[in-house]
């Protein structure tokens, strides 16, 4: 699956609230911001990977039973 595809794939998984982080961040790449700190300080990414929105375990879920 390439790149696009499995973002296409997760991003379907997503809550609206989610969905709007990812937003957020999505638009800061897109204006140009190159550097990922300004990025990683922003609301958005701080809500995207607060331990409410636990996206890592969706994300990530293959891996962690793999284990």
């Amino acid at each position: 699956m390439n790149i696009r595809q499995e973002l296409l794939s997760l991003i379907e998984q997503l809550s609206d609230e989610q969905l709007s982080a990812l937003l957020d961040l999505a638009v800061s790449f897109k204006n140009g911001e190159k550097s990922v700190n300004s990025a990683v300080e922003s609301q958005a990414y701080q809500d995207w990977v607060s331990l409410e929105n636990d996206i890592y375990d969706k994300v990530f879920a293959d891996e962690l039973t793999a284990r």
